[in-house]
């Protein structure tokens, strides 16, 4: 390890280069297209991470509406709504999680990088011939990389243990799940712009019945959380 820290933390050293020299501006172009291509592979990572990180919150924050009471969370609000997150995802998540990407395509950089040793005549022109353009790279930044990737993707599978807050079924991205939850009772037209809860509420027509099937929905009334063995449906058309 020693012996890994003198070859120096992103540092040009002849022990730490690839053994290709391609000449000309071509061979600069392409070695620095080499050694960029990890940062290229790093965001396409982040981007996939960052997506089931989003997937995990939104399924958090929806199923916590059957636990407390709030509003809807929109682009443009208007009345008790609020507004979306800047980051997409709470900050909490959000600015750690941009710190480390940053950190990471710094590291990056650190570990593959251009290394380029122009030699000159004596009149002070470049001599091609002796010139050097390869990729170098250091042992330390690309031990650091793996190491910090290793506790990002952990960070995430620790996440993916967490339970959901339990009492409404999980939607997900699907639009057919979402549009079922959102048909409130047909007084509570102004909904949207109040704060909202979960729940279970007695259609009129299961009321005229006494009992029959309920309705879960979003709405602004008062509801009962969901009795295991009772059945619960669409709105009927008497009740729209």
């Amino acid at each position: 390890m020693s012996y890994l820290w003198h070859l120096g933390f992103g540092v040009v050293t002849s022990e730490a280069m690839a053994h290709w020299n391609w000449p000309g501006s071509g061979g600069l172009l392409l070695n620095v297209l080499i050694a960029n291509s990890p940062q290229l592979i790093l965001s396409f990572l982040f981007l996939t991470y960052n997506s089931i990180l989003t997937c995990m919150l939104l399924a958090d924050e929806w199923s916590g509406y059957a636990c407390k009471r709030k509003p809807l969370r929109v682009t443009s609000p208007s009345g008790s709504q609020r507004s979306t997150y800047r980051l997409q995802i709470p900050y909490k998540y959000g600015v750690p999680l941009l710190v480390l990407a940053g950190l990471l395509h710094w590291l990056v950089s650190q570990s593959l990088f251009l290394a380029r040793v122009s030699s000159f005549d004596l009149e002070g022109n470049e001599d091609t011939a002796n010139s050097i353009s390869t990729v170098g790279y250091s042992y330390i930044a690309i031990i650091g990389v793996l190491a910090l990737w290793f506790v990002v993707v952990l960070l995430e599978i620790l996440l993916g243990f967490r339970r959901y807050k339990p009492g409404m079924p999980l939607a997900g991205s699907c639009s057919a799940a979402i549009s079922a939850a959102c048909h409130p009772p047909k007084d509570d037209s102004d909904a949207s712009k109040l704060p909202l809860m979960w729940g279970a509420v007695r259609t009129e027509t299961a009321v005229s019945n006494g009992g029959g099937v309920g309705h879960c929905c979003f709405t602004s009334f008062e509801v009962t959380p969901p009795v295991v063995g009772e059945n619960y449906a669409g709105w009927d058309a008497n009740d729209c």
